[in-house]
């Protein structure tokens, strides 16, 4: 006015969204070359390892024994890079999930019955609905994510008696509850494990992991897999599962599902 400025106009963006998904467009072109150029020689190593034990061993004479030391060296680490690459190939060529309407329900179910068990020294509880909880899903894809969830906390849990940093009174537990709220569920896996890390900034970046075994990829698919549902999922402290006051590890994935709650509590397929 007269010549002289009144003020400014300040717009702020959140870019998050865009930087998360530039990096994870990134990782998905490294993990394509990865797979391409690691995964064509480990097959012929691996033969050629097994054909040098076969061929050499009776003529090493008391080296035998280290021969076969050695090779299985080579076929073991091969393995474990085959391992890693298949992580990549999946995270790079997550196909489209091939929906079919389902029972959410069942489908948690039948992954806590999985890793039921698998747990020998931790008590895996779950709370689910009594009810059939209808949704257009692709089984593998949501049962692989949610088998994968579980099977963290688990290993969360070890984390925590390998360092040997449990508390008294500690009572290894795993919670898998689910709720229902319009059109949409709610499925939280928490455990009392060794919890989360300080910087959790990139809790969802490949190759970023805490196991020392771990390939970092785990994680990453799951999150891929949820949004490519319509979902979200984050991760976050969990409550206390026992006396012994130790705060865990919380995954909320929430997903859209093809029901409505009527006044009677019950779940009415949406037209």
């Amino acid at each position: 006015a007269e010549g002289e400025a009144e003020g400014f106009v300040i717009a702020f963006d959140d870019v998050t969204d865009l930087v998360t998904a530039q990096r994870m467009a990134a990782w998905g072109d490294v993990a394509r070359r990865i797979a391409h150029e690691i995964k064509n020689p480990l097959t012929p190593i691996q033969l050629s390892a097994g054909r040098i034990k076969r061929k050499f061993r009776e003529a090493a004479g008391d080296e035998a024994e280290a021969l076969d030391r050695m090779t299985d060296v080579i076929v073991r680490q091969t393995e474990d890079l085959r391992r890693i690459v298949d992580e990549f190939s999946k995270f790079a060529r997550m196909p489209e999930p091939e929906r079919t309407r389902l029972d959410l329900t069942q489908i948690v179910r039948d992954a806590v019955t999985l890793q039921e068990a698998a747990a020998e020294t931790l008590t895996l509880e779950a709370d689910l609905p009594d009810m059939p909880v209808p949704a257009d899903l692709d089984q593998t894809m949501i049962g692989q994510a949610l088998t994968n969830l579980i099977k963290n906390a688990g290993e969360a849990i070890e984390s925590l008696y390998e360092k040997g940093a449990q508390p008294k009174g500690h009572q290894p537990r795993v919670l898998v509850e689910m709720t229902t709220r319009g059109a949409e569920a709610q499925i939280s896996i928490s455990d009392n494990g060794i919890g989360l890390p300080e910087d959790r900034s990139r809790l969802f970046e490949p190759y970023v992991t805490t196991r020392e075994k771990g390939t970092g990829l785990g994680l990453p698919i799951v999150k891929k897999i949820i949004e490519e549902h319509g979902g979200s999922l984050i991760l976050t402290d969990a409550e206390p599962l026992d006396g012994s006051g130790q705060i865990g590890a919380r995954a909320e994935i929430t997903l859209p599902i093809e029901a409505e709650v009527n006044k009677t509590g019950g779940l009415q397929v949406a037209e």
